[in-house]
């Protein structure tokens, strides 16, 4: 899928795909919520099809996996913890299929099931509703330049983030994943989203600032199909392919006082935070912002009707 001149030796592209694991057990267990379940591993097959397919479009074409949950988030692939497999590993007896891939899933699927036990093991008032997307972002970015600092001379690096989620959106995330946001933006990298069940105006916003493509699939079951139609290809190829159209974009800000999202609020003239309600100091930077107080504009009416009565 990639272009002639990008597939050469001297382009190198980077995918790093987080997958969110938060409440994914849940969503699975309560089908009648939603027409079609997907339980986790079935989106673990998907997005693992997706990768394989990706690394084998191009020679240049190199992947890793972060996964993201309610306890934190991790680079699950590549993992300098996890040894490599070895030549008499009965998953490498299997004729037919290419070595390299076979040790990539194997690594991602006894992660996944390790970060899935400890979730399922977790008491209930521990463990939060909501992913931490944020941290997610800000490894994926650190590893992306991690990568390229260490290019060779003369080679460059063309990376994208990939997000398939499965939360709702938690608005006291809401400063930390605008920023990542920025960095992104900042460093060149897309942010394509894959939302599953509703939609995300988090991931609205960051797919529209990077230039990346964001999808809500109608069917959840159909999460294979729609990661090798939309999010395969690369950003230069998908200027002549016939994408999804964009839905409209929720750009609603959170308060930085109560964390809600609003959509009219005040906003600090001295550092920008924004606030649901009035107030005379501002909590980020201790401005004391001068208002007039009800007195004095009562002293100024009374002024006014009387050189109106005089007159």
């Amino acid at each position: 899928m990639a272009n002639v001149e990008e597939s050469g030796g001297d382009v190198e592209h980077l995918l790093v795909v987080i997958v969110d694991l938060c409440n994914a057990y849940e969503i699975s267990a309560s089908s009648k919520e939603h027409t079609q379940a997907l339980s986790v591993k079935q989106c673990l097959d998907a997005v693992t099809t997706f990768i394989n397919s990706y690394v084998l479009t191009c020679h240049g074409h190199s992947v890793a996996v972060c996964i993201s949950h309610q306890a934190g988030s991790q680079m699950v692939y590549p993992s300098s913890m996890t040894s490599e497999l070895s030549a008499d590993d009965p998953r490498l007896q299997n004729t037919g299929k290419y070595e390299p891939l076979v040790h990539m899933n194997s690594i991602l699927c006894d992660q996944v099931h390790q970060v899935v036990a400890k979730l399922s093991s977790a008491p209930a008032d521990t463990v939060s509703t909501s992913t931490l997307l944020s941290g997610a972002i800000s490894k994926s970015l650190c590893y992306i330049q991690r990568q390229n600092r260490e290019l060779l001379i003369g080679r460059t690096l063309n990376s994208r983030i990939l997000v398939v989620r499965s939360s709702s959106d938690s608005a006291p995330q809401y400063i930390h994943t605008m920023n990542c946001i920025f960095a992104a933006l900042k460093n060149r990298v897309p942010i394509d989203s894959c939302v599953l069940w509703e939609d995300s105006g988090f991931l609205q916003q960051a797919s529209d600032v990077t230039g990346g493509v964001y999808i809500r699939t109608p069917e959840p079951s159909g999460l294979l199909q729609y990661l090798l139609w939309v999010f395969l290809p690369d950003p230069s190829t998908r200027d002549h392919l016939l994408l999804p159209s964009s839905v409209e974009i929720d750009y609603r800000a959170a308060c930085f006082c109560h964390h809600k999202l609003v959509d009219v609020g005040f906003v600090c003239s001295v550092c920008l935070s924004i606030f649901c309600r009035s107030t005379p100091i501002c909590s980020m930077c201790n401005t004391h912002f001068k208002l007039p107080s009800l007195p004095t504009l009562m002293k100024s009416k009374k002024k006014k009707n009387h050189k109106h009565k005089g007159t």
